[in-house]
Protein backbone atom coordinates (compact mmCIF):
# COMPACT_ATOMS: atom_id res chain seq x y z
CA UNK A 1 0.00 0.00 0.00
CA UNK A 2 0.98 3.51 -0.65
CA UNK A 3 2.14 5.13 2.23
CA UNK A 4 0.56 8.73 0.97
CA UNK A 5 -2.68 6.73 1.18
CA UNK A 6 -3.13 6.52 4.70
CA UNK A 7 -0.98 9.80 5.69
CA UNK A 8 -3.93 11.79 7.54
CA UNK A 9 -6.21 14.18 6.94
CA UNK A 10 -4.90 17.68 7.16
CA UNK A 11 -7.07 19.05 9.42
CA UNK A 12 -6.57 16.60 11.99
CA UNK A 13 -3.74 14.64 13.17
CA UNK A 14 -5.49 11.04 13.32
CA UNK A 15 -4.57 8.24 10.59
CA UNK A 16 -8.31 7.22 10.10
CA UNK A 17 -8.79 10.25 8.96
CA UNK A 18 -9.09 11.12 5.31
CA UNK A 19 -9.35 14.03 2.99
CA UNK A 20 -12.27 13.26 0.20
CA UNK A 21 -9.42 12.72 -2.25
CA UNK A 22 -7.96 10.03 -0.31
CA UNK A 23 -11.28 8.07 0.08
CA UNK A 24 -12.07 8.32 -4.13
CA UNK A 25 -8.48 6.45 -4.24
CA UNK A 26 -9.26 4.05 -1.95
CA UNK A 27 -7.50 0.40 -2.78
CA UNK A 28 -10.97 -0.76 -3.95
CA UNK A 29 -11.18 2.27 -6.18
CA UNK A 30 -7.26 1.65 -7.63
CA UNK A 31 -8.45 -2.15 -7.87
CA UNK A 32 -11.35 -0.72 -10.75
CA UNK A 33 -14.39 -0.64 -8.19
CA UNK A 34 -16.64 2.17 -9.36
CA UNK A 35 -17.47 4.04 -6.53
CA UNK A 36 -21.36 3.45 -6.03
CA UNK A 37 -20.61 -0.21 -5.80
CA UNK A 38 -17.71 0.78 -3.22
CA UNK A 39 -20.40 2.17 -1.55
CA UNK A 40 -23.07 -0.37 -2.15
CA UNK A 41 -20.51 -2.96 -0.61
CA UNK A 42 -20.22 -0.71 2.40
CA UNK A 43 -23.78 -0.54 2.93
CA UNK A 44 -24.36 -3.81 2.69
CA UNK A 45 -21.28 -4.82 5.40
CA UNK A 46 -22.62 -2.49 7.45
CA UNK A 47 -26.34 -4.23 7.46
CA UNK A 48 -24.97 -7.39 7.88
CA UNK A 49 -23.12 -6.49 11.01
CA UNK A 50 -26.52 -5.02 12.46
CA UNK A 51 -28.77 -7.73 11.66
CA UNK A 52 -25.95 -10.24 13.17
CA UNK A 53 -25.04 -7.85 16.13
CA UNK A 54 -28.75 -7.96 16.74
CA UNK A 55 -29.22 -11.88 16.18
CA UNK A 56 -25.81 -12.12 18.42
CA UNK A 57 -27.68 -9.44 21.04
CA UNK A 58 -24.43 -7.57 21.80
CA UNK A 59 -25.05 -3.80 22.40
CA UNK A 60 -25.07 -1.02 19.64
CA UNK A 61 -21.50 0.21 20.73
CA UNK A 62 -20.21 -3.16 19.96
CA UNK A 63 -21.97 -3.20 16.37
CA UNK A 64 -20.93 0.33 15.45
CA UNK A 65 -17.72 -0.97 16.38
CA UNK A 66 -17.72 -3.08 13.98
CA UNK A 67 -18.62 -1.18 11.30
CA UNK A 68 -15.81 1.36 11.72
CA UNK A 69 -13.65 -1.77 11.87
CA UNK A 70 -14.94 -2.37 8.33
CA UNK A 71 -14.70 0.90 7.07
CA UNK A 72 -11.17 1.63 8.13
CA UNK A 73 -10.39 -1.91 6.90
CA UNK A 74 -11.35 -1.93 3.63
CA UNK A 75 -8.84 1.99 3.39
CA UNK A 76 -6.09 0.10 3.23
CA UNK A 77 -7.59 -3.30 1.86
CA UNK A 78 -9.66 -3.34 -1.76
CA UNK A 79 -13.52 -5.46 -1.96
CA UNK A 80 -11.88 -7.35 -4.66
CA UNK A 81 -9.39 -8.79 -2.43
CA UNK A 82 -11.58 -8.88 0.72
CA UNK A 83 -15.05 -10.57 0.58
CA UNK A 84 -17.41 -7.68 2.29
CA UNK A 85 -19.44 -11.29 3.68
CA UNK A 86 -16.16 -13.04 5.22
CA UNK A 87 -14.41 -9.52 6.83
CA UNK A 88 -17.64 -8.65 8.65
CA UNK A 89 -17.86 -11.23 10.62
CA UNK A 90 -14.54 -11.41 11.55
CA UNK A 91 -14.67 -7.38 12.54
CA UNK A 92 -17.96 -8.20 14.43
CA UNK A 93 -15.95 -11.08 16.53
CA UNK A 94 -13.14 -8.51 17.41
CA UNK A 95 -15.42 -6.07 18.20
CA UNK A 96 -17.57 -8.18 20.60
CA UNK A 97 -14.20 -8.99 22.34
CA UNK A 98 -12.81 -5.13 22.44
CA UNK A 99 -15.99 -4.22 23.86
CA UNK A 100 -16.08 -7.00 26.20
CA UNK A 101 -19.02 -8.71 25.34
CA UNK A 102 -17.19 -11.81 22.80
CA UNK A 103 -19.24 -14.17 21.66
CA UNK A 104 -18.15 -17.77 21.01
CA UNK A 105 -16.75 -18.32 17.75
CA UNK A 106 -19.37 -20.77 16.84
CA UNK A 107 -22.09 -18.67 17.83
CA UNK A 108 -20.68 -15.71 14.79
CA UNK A 109 -20.26 -18.50 12.52
CA UNK A 110 -23.72 -19.54 12.96
CA UNK A 111 -25.42 -16.31 12.94
CA UNK A 112 -23.57 -15.14 9.88
CA UNK A 113 -24.55 -18.25 8.09
CA UNK A 114 -28.40 -17.89 9.28
CA UNK A 115 -27.60 -13.96 7.71
CA UNK A 116 -25.98 -15.11 4.61
CA UNK A 117 -27.95 -18.14 3.47
CA UNK A 118 -31.27 -18.25 5.66
CA UNK A 119 -32.41 -20.83 3.54
CA UNK A 120 -29.73 -23.50 3.96
CA UNK A 121 -29.59 -25.46 7.80
CA UNK A 122 -27.14 -24.47 10.01
CA UNK A 123 -23.52 -25.90 9.40
CA UNK A 124 -22.57 -28.97 11.19
CA UNK A 125 -19.70 -27.91 13.87
CA UNK A 126 -18.06 -31.48 12.98
CA UNK A 127 -17.29 -30.99 9.60
CA UNK A 128 -14.78 -29.64 7.90
CA UNK A 129 -16.17 -27.01 5.62
CA UNK A 130 -17.54 -25.84 9.61
CA UNK A 131 -13.75 -25.96 10.62
CA UNK A 132 -12.23 -24.42 7.69
CA UNK A 133 -14.94 -21.34 8.22
CA UNK A 134 -13.90 -21.38 11.79
CA UNK A 135 -9.61 -21.28 10.61
CA UNK A 136 -10.69 -19.04 8.05
CA UNK A 137 -12.73 -16.40 10.68
CA UNK A 138 -9.42 -16.71 13.21
CA UNK A 139 -7.26 -15.59 10.46
CA UNK A 140 -9.63 -13.12 9.27
CA UNK A 141 -9.24 -11.17 12.47
CA UNK A 142 -5.66 -11.45 12.31
CA UNK A 143 -5.22 -10.16 9.29
CA UNK A 144 -7.91 -7.25 10.33
CA UNK A 145 -5.70 -6.49 13.54
CA UNK A 146 -2.47 -6.02 11.86
CA UNK A 147 -4.41 -3.64 9.07
CA UNK A 148 -5.94 -1.56 11.62
CA UNK A 149 -2.20 -1.73 13.36
CA UNK A 150 -3.87 -3.18 16.59
CA UNK A 151 -5.54 0.59 17.41
CA UNK A 152 -8.68 -0.96 18.16
CA UNK A 153 -10.33 1.80 20.71
CA UNK A 154 -12.93 3.72 18.80
CA UNK A 155 -14.31 6.90 19.82
CA UNK A 156 -18.24 7.32 18.55
CA UNK A 157 -19.25 10.42 17.79
CA UNK A 158 -22.80 9.23 19.11
CA UNK A 159 -21.58 8.57 22.71
CA UNK A 160 -21.01 12.34 23.32
CA UNK A 161 -23.98 12.75 21.56
CA UNK A 162 -26.07 11.18 24.24
CA UNK A 163 -23.78 12.25 26.81
CA UNK A 164 -24.56 16.21 25.74
CA UNK A 165 -28.58 15.15 25.52
CA UNK A 166 -28.26 13.57 28.87
CA UNK A 167 -26.67 16.94 30.31
CA UNK A 168 -29.05 19.09 28.75
CA UNK A 169 -31.93 17.29 29.02
CA UNK A 170 -32.43 17.22 25.31
CA UNK A 171 -32.91 13.79 24.76
CA UNK A 172 -36.60 13.93 23.73
CA UNK A 173 -35.60 16.89 21.11
CA UNK A 174 -33.28 14.45 19.71
CA UNK A 175 -35.02 11.72 19.53
CA UNK A 176 -37.79 13.26 17.58
CA UNK A 177 -35.05 14.47 15.11
CA UNK A 178 -32.88 11.58 14.68
CA UNK A 179 -34.10 7.81 13.81
CA UNK A 180 -30.81 6.63 14.64
CA UNK A 181 -27.45 8.57 15.96
CA UNK A 182 -25.37 5.35 14.58
CA UNK A 183 -27.25 5.89 10.88
CA UNK A 184 -24.29 7.43 9.40
CA UNK A 185 -22.13 4.10 10.07
CA UNK A 186 -23.73 2.66 7.08
CA UNK A 187 -21.41 4.93 4.79
CA UNK A 188 -17.64 6.26 5.18
CA UNK A 189 -18.66 9.21 7.40
CA UNK A 190 -17.03 7.73 9.97
CA UNK A 191 -13.35 8.06 8.15
CA UNK A 192 -13.72 12.28 7.58
CA UNK A 193 -14.72 13.40 11.22
CA UNK A 194 -13.02 12.71 14.72
CA UNK A 195 -13.94 13.97 18.25
CA UNK A 196 -11.56 16.02 20.17
CA UNK A 197 -11.68 15.61 23.84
Amino acid sequence: MAASFRSPSTNCNNKWYYTRQQIDDSPSRRAGLDPDKELSYRQQAANLLQDMGQRLNVSQLTINTAIVYMHRFYMVQSFTRFHRNVIAPAALFLAAKVEEQPRKLEHVIKVAHACLNPQEPSPDVRSDAYLQQAQDLVILESIILQTLAFEITIDHPHTHVVKCTQLHDLYGLIREHCRRPDEPLSSAICLFFFIRG
